[in-house]
């Protein structure tokens, strides 16, 4: 994962279901955490990276021919 990449939740991830499509807008070195924008809302959050790659799937853009 890295900063701008474009990620959507899991279908059992409680409310953020809702709230389904978010962005990277930071990684920390220092530590686990990685801080996300909510892109429905503009809500923004701090994960643990581990726990993000298991409640959610990437967003790949698919170009037609």
């Amino acid at each position: 994962m890295k900063v701008g990449d474009l990620r959507v939740f899991n279908s059992d991830v409680g409310w953020y279901y809702n709230n389904r499509m978010f962005v990277i807008t930071r990684i920390y070195d220092d530590s686990a955490a990685i801080e996300i924008n909510m892109i429905d809302t503009g809500f923004t959050d701090h994960w643990d990276r581990i726990s993000l790659l298991h409640d959610s799937k990437s967003v790949a853009v698919k170009k037609c021919p």
